[in-house]
């Protein structure tokens, strides 16, 4: 078991752990620092960081996930060590709030006009207060009958190469990396590999073009070890890391989806190492 995890989801957006519940089985699973990167907000950090206190035995570090769009490839861009305070990240998560209801209201209207009975105000009855996403659609179709698991959903409907798909932001990588530099958050290039578990994700197929646009920008590291990367993903990713002067991160993106084999926090991580190269980076 691993000491980290860096990349984690709660209630607070896509993940179907409140963001107590998520620190408990973060602890009881042994991990001493975790990052809760719930997606275009920041609304689960207060309480994960005060459950964190209660226990005394794990650190919270603040965190959001970015959604971009480049040349028409979704990308990811993890902020850590965010502060809830700042006015620009508070206003950017305001907007993609907007803009993610508005998404998943057309690949609603998409997935109807091929015939999938599911009606939107069911989706946004699921997420509740949450940042709504693609899951929440997932989590429709599996209550409606279409499919058994979340990720079929992906796989046979909301993945980028289907029909009813529609991009989730227009927010370009440079914009996102931009926006954390400004707001002293710490930028890292999200799972930029295939992951058999996210099926609803293509690999980013330009990743060295990527990276040379991002480095002078302030990206300061990479996810190394993720969900259930390969070996040989994870070795050629450290590799382009080391090339690239980029902090070897990574975690378990813990949904808590119910998908058959997803990663459970504290399952794969960095080293401890990372932690200590991140907090010197952002001195």
């Amino acid at each position: 078991m691993f000491d980290l995890d860096l990349h984690l989801h709660s209630t607070a957006s896509d993940g179907t752990l409140s963001p107590s519940e998520l620190i408990n089985k973060c602890a009881q699973n042994g991990l001493k620092v975790v990052a809760l990167t719930d997606h275009d907000t920041l609304n689960g950090i207060g309480e994960a960081t005060k459950q964190a206190e209660v226990l005394g035995t794990i650190e919270v570090v603040p965190g959001i996930e970015v959604s971009c769009n480049w040349n028409g490839t979704e990308v990811h861009i993890l902020g850590l060590f965010t502060r809830a305070d700042d006015a620009r990240l508070s206003e950017y998560c305001s907007r993609a709030r907007k803009n993610r209801l508005s998404r998943s209201k057309k690949i609603v209207e998409r997935l109807q006009q091929i015939g999938i009975e599911i009606k939107f105000e069911k989706v946004t009855e699921l997420a509740g207060n949450a940042v709504i996403g693609r899951p929440h659609i997932a989590k429709a179709l599996v209550d409606a009958g279409y499919v058994k698991y979340p990720k079929e959903a992906f796989d046979l409907y909301l993945g980028s190469s289907h029909s009813s798909y529609f991009p989730s932001s227009t927010i370009s990588p440079i914009e996102a990396i931009d926006l954390l530099v400004e707001s002293k958050a710490l930028p890292v290039l999200a799972h930029p590999m295939r992951s058999k578990v996210k099926s609803g994700r293509n690999p980013i197929s330009n990743l060295s073009e990527l990276i040379s646009e991002l480095k002078p920008r302030g990206l300061e590291g990479i996810e190394v070890y993720y969900g259930d990367y390969t070996d040989s993903q994870i070795s050629r990713l450290s590799l382009i890391a080391k090339e690239s002067d980029l902090i070897e991160c990574g975690g378990s993106d813990f949904h808590n989806s119910g998908n058959p084999g997803e990663p459970q926090p504290g399952t794969v991580g960095p080293p401890m190492s990372t932690l200590s190269n991140l907090k010197n980076r952002l001195k």
